[in-house]
């Protein structure tokens, strides 16, 4: 979904989309700022989602178990997504990039199955 979603901007804001408006190529620029404050923000709500769906509200005496749990998971879906924001943005994304990216967002699949098999074993 971001890979659709920053294609679609990027194209918007060449195609002049975005003429009137005084920023419009600020992310264009700087691909690689916006890479590393997107990757955080969506890292940090997926980690406050796992919270809540097993707590049902966000926990603070929690949240620190859960960051450390998701930890792994959450370091190996933030290098996708910065990756695919950066290559997205710089406008340098290639079938290889795309194959690298999605073998990333498997390995993090994987991992995120094994720790939620491991912690159910665990609490069983």
């Amino acid at each position: 979904m971001i890979l659709l979603g920053m294609s679609f901007y990027v194209s918007l804001v060449i195609s002049g989309f975005f003429k009137r408006e005084k920023y419009s190529h600020i992310v264009l620029e700087h691909p690689q700022t916006f890479a590393i404050a997107f990757t955080v923000i969506i890292v940090f709500l997926g980690i406050l989602r796992g919270c809540t769906l097993i707590y049902g509200k966000v926990s603070l005496d929690v949240l620190p178990a859960i960051v450390v749990v998701s930890m792994p998971v959450g370091i190996v879906e933030g290098c996708g997504i910065y990756l695919t924001l950066k290559k997205t943005l710089s406008r340098t994304l290639k079938t290889r990039d795309l194959i690298y990216i999605y073998g990333v967002f498997f390995i993090a699949a994987i991992l995120e199955v094994a720790f939620i098999n491991l912690l159910m074993m665990f609490i069983s």
